[in-house]
């Protein structure tokens, strides 16, 4: 297990595979973790949506981010984009009225090559994604370039701040409950093995927001979630 974990680590394009493997059963397990949801929905809520915008859901997995989203979109449209053809269409089922009604649709895609015209989205939500990416930098710039002037951004996901009791919270988090649980839910532990070791190994937010200021984005700021996920669970806003 270790040496596979390793791979996905550092080859991240094998990721996707993982999140195949056990789309059917992803929801029940987040599902299982307190506050997955309403975790989402505050870091949704700091794009402060007017309703009409154009949002791209980058990594939208099964649609738990674009759920988060929908609640303030009623005249413009949601577009969720994944590499995971399993995920996508579990999203799908979840929200075949609102795919037909035009207010949502869901693209399979990779995220680092976006086969989008630039300057297209008023809004961009990133949840639990660049953490993902082989390239950080390479992912934002496209990113920025996809934003119309004006347009805001949020990157939802793990980043361990710069304390000493951030990384010991995230072991005892990691090994203790979100692998042996979610590997009994979901039939796999590969996925949330590399999880754990990925969130160890990725930038601290002070490096997030110096990444987002040096490729353009203005405002740039972090919202630590609340209680005990302070430390681990970050926010991140930035304007084109």
């Amino acid at each position: 297990m270790e040496n596979k974990t390793i791979v996905l680590i550092e080859n991240k394009a094998a990721v996707l595979k993982e999140f195949n493997k056990i789309a059917g059963r992803y929801d029940f397990a987040t599902g299982m973790s307190q506050g997955y949801q309403s975790d989402l929905n505050y870091s949704a809520s700091l794009l402060k949506l007017k309703g009409d915008e154009t949002v791209l859901d980058l990594c939208c997995g099964t649609g738990k981010s674009s759920r988060a989203i929908l609640k303030y979109i009623n005249k413009g449209k949601i577009i969720g984009v994944d590499n995971s053809e399993g995920m996508l269409e579990v999203a799908k089922q979840k929200f075949q009225n609102e795919t037909i009604a035009g207010k949502m649709e869901f693209q399979l895609q990779d995220a680092m090559h976006l086969n989008f015209e630039p300057e297209i989205f008023d809004a961009i939500f990133m949840a639990y994604g660049l953490r993902n990416m082989p390239d950080y930098a390479k992912c934002l710039r496209q990113l920025h370039t996809l934003l119309k002037h004006g347009g805001k951004i949020v990157i939802h996901d793990y980043s361990l701040e710069n304390k000493w009791y951030a990384r010991p919270l995230w072991i005892i988090l990691g090994w203790g409950f979100i692998v042996p649980f979610c590997t009994l839910v979901s039939g796999s532990s590969r996925i949330f093995t590399y999880l754990v070791r990925s969130v160890n190994n990725f930038l601290r937010p002070n490096q997030v927001k110096t990444m987002l200021s040096h490729l353009g984005f203005k405002n740039v700021n972090n919202h630590p979630h609340k209680g005990w996920r302070a430390p681990i669970l970050q926010a991140f806003y930035g304007e084109k």
